[in-house]
């Protein structure tokens, strides 16, 4: 392994280690996800940056610590995305803001297209169609966040979902959902318990109906 390697992969060990606590230690997987980072040109900056953008979105849902880098992954690839949409944008002004909020929508759309064709599941297909038109209607609303809009369109495609399901099958999820609060969830109030329980109760979900967040998707 050479020397810049080396140093690479250790520097960002000691910062996640420092952010998640003693008596931890990467995985393989962790390892082979430092070395794609690397091999992908990302800085160690930039790759610090992403880990603790990861760390505050965790928090932020009140899930609970990540214990693997890996665990993190998705939210590290949506902290690198977004930086580099916004650099393009520096790069492309004055046409930039509009053009690359256009192409984002652009290739979200796409996906959905062969989402939507792909989809067996009629109900499921049908919230799919919904959540295209709402993405359609971004580029018109005017805010240059295209992430935060699609995060938001994301919460209410899943909450579409779950709703259509049978009151067994919520009650299922729900419980299950429960069962995932960690110890201190008994200490936040109200709000933070309800956020808390529908971020868990939104994964599950995913998991169990094979649904991708697909702004989330390369």
């Amino acid at each position: 392994m050479k020397s810049l390697e080396r140093n690479y992969i250790a520097d960002i060990e000691r910062y996640f280690l420092g952010l998640a606590g003693k008596g931890l230690m990467l995985s393989a997987r962790d390892y082979g996800f430092i070395r794609e980072l690397g091999e992908r040109s990302v800085s160690k900056e930039m790759v610090i940056k992403a880990i603790a953008y990861g760390f505050e979105q965790k928090r932020q849902r009140g899930a609970e610590e990540p214990r693997g880098l890996f665990n993190i992954r998705h939210e590290i690839e949506d902290y690198l995305r977004a930086q580099s949409v916004e650099r393009e944008s520096r790069r492309a002004r004055p046409q930039s803001s509009g053009f690359a909020k256009s192409s984002i929508i652009e290739q979200a759309l796409k996906r959905l297209d062969r989402i939507i064709i792909e989809e067996k599941r009629e109900d499921i297909r049908e919230k799919y169609e919904k959540l295209r038109q709402r993405v359609r209607e971004t580029d018109d609303a005017g805010s240059a966040n295209v992430y935060k809009q699609f995060n938001s369109l994301w919460r209410g495609f899943v909450e579409d979902v779950f709703s259509g399901l049978s009151a067994e099958r919520q009650k299922q999820i729900t419980d299950s959902a429960l069962s995932r609060l960690p110890e201190e969830a008994k200490l936040y109030d109200e709000d933070a318990k309800k956020r808390t329980i529908n971020a868990f109760r939104d994964e599950i979900v995913c998991e169990t109906l094979g649904i991708n967040n697909v702004f989330a998707m390369k």
